[in-house]
């Protein structure tokens, strides 16, 4: 494992020699952990103490963070510049989660302190989600829109982000089995935490592109940019399409394995657990995706047919196997494997993703794919809860990784020869 990570921080220095895309890793990272360890803290509290709240507040966390996709494009407008849209955004982070703090610290944990807390909070990732899209933006510039190091950024980055977020959340998940009540010191620490990140910011020499200022119709006129490119693009479209469906699917079927695995643990540990393996996985998925070649769309359906034939293994071992001792084992293995693939698609996805959208319309046009990924993410978690209810989690997982196995031949008979570089010649 140390061989691929030792091989991509070599390729970084010998490519990425760029100081301000160091600084906004690091930046990055910081951030991650602020937002891991809230994600989780909030999780426990609410599967432990208010189950309700505890559920809604997943589908809230998508509502809001497909919304601050979408609006992210008009956050640059109003503050001119991506950094300055970042420092703020960092700030007003801080600030949230010390009013947080302040709240528990005051009322104690209640349902009352749970559910402002909780809007809080939201509101909070939202705009670390925000944040997202505004790196993106200035990545695309800062790196020249080069494909090879775009991809490396997002696998560097990812990687780093994966590793800090399995010693995050092991260290908070240990801190709250302790107890309940270190919940509102970990959102202090994460207040603190995002202050810091602060400072890689301010150190950036490149401020972006300067825009003229906020503009009431970019919404409009970026659902008709999509549009266009969507239409134009063949590249743009075969992701669109593929990750759409593939949410649509697959990845909100996170619902589904832990109603298996919940068979053997109970919910708050689970999701401790199951943090832990996704996070490992995608340290080795992002470490292993420079190694693939992006050129053309086909190595995203390999890796993904890969990831949803390991998958199957959610659904059929329960089915096979009604032993504890030897079904837990298995599942927790075919979750790591599975996550190692998944992630790499993502990897891949996301590099490809900011690679092949137009710069001028980037923010907005980035933010209404996002804004289709998370509907299409909702969608699927109403969906498949039901199915998984009538036909047991076990079988639904089976039939929806199957059908996401078809769908994602179909698509590289379709789209799998499709080069982006070709793509971004034609436009050229």
């Amino acid at each position: 494992m140390t061989k691929p990570l030792n091989g991509l921080f070599s390729r970084y220095r010998s490519i990425l020699n760029i100081r301000d895309v160091s600084l906004l890793i690091y930046s990055n990272i910081i951030n991650n952990i602020v937002y891991n360890v809230t994600q989780f803290a909030l999780t426990i509290l609410g599967f432990d103490t208010m189950s309700v709240f505890g559920v809604a507040l997943v589908y809230v966390l998508y509502a809001l963070s497909s919304m601050a996709r979408l609006f992210s494009g008009m956050v640059i407008d109003i503050f001119g510049r991506e950094r300055k849209a970042l420092v703020i955004s960092n700030a007003l982070i801080a600030m949230l989660y010390l009013i947080a703090f302040l709240v528990l610290t005051v009322m104690g944990i209640n349902a009352l302190s749970l559910v402002l807390v909780l809007i809080v909070i939201v509101i909070g990732m939202s705009l670390y989600t925000t944040m997202g899209t505004v790196r993106s933006a200035l990545i695309k510039d800062l790196l020249g829109n080069d494909n090879e190091k775009i991809t490396l950024y997002t696998s560097l980055n990812n990687t780093l982000r994966s590793i800090i977020s399995v010693f995050s959340t092991v260290v908070s998940g240990y801190l709250l089995f302790l107890s309940i009540h270190i919940t509102k010191y970990l959102i202090l620490s994460s207040a603190l935490l995002s202050i810091i990140a602060l400072a890689p910011l301010t150190l950036m020499g490149y401020h972006g592109r300067a825009t003229a200022g906020a503009n009431v119709q970019v919404i409009k006129q970026g659902f008709v940019r999509f549009g266009e490119s969507f239409k134009e693009n063949t590249g743009f479209r075969a992701i669109i399409l593929t990750v759409t469906v593939i949410y649509l699917l697959i990845i909100s079927l996170d619902i589904l394995s832990y109603s298996i695995l919940s068979l053997y643990y109970n919910v708050a540990l689970l999701a401790g657990i199951d943090s832990v393996f996704g996070y490992t996985g995608a340290i080795i998925g992002s470490m292993l995706t420079p190694r693939f070649r992006v050129g053309k769309l086909r190595v995203d359906y390999t890796i993904l047919t890969a990831a949803l034939i390991v998958g199957l293994g959610f659904g059929i071992i329960p089915m096979l196997i009604r032993s504890m001792i030897i079904a837990v084992p298995l599942l927790f293995m075919v979750n790591l494997i599975y996550n190692i693939f998944i992630n790499a698609f993502f990897t891949v996805v996301g590099s490809t993703l900011i690679s092949v959208v137009p710069r001028g319309e980037f923010r907005i046009v980035y933010s209404s794919a996002w804004v289709l990924f998370t509907a299409s993410q909702i969608a699927s978690a109403v969906i498949w809860a039901f199915i998984g209810s009538v036909t047991g989690a076990p079988k639904a997982m089976v039939i929806a990784m199957a059908t996401g196995m078809i769908t994602s031949l179909i698509f590289n008979m379709a789209y799998g020869k499709v080069s982006l570089e070709e793509e971004k010649d034609k436009k050229g």
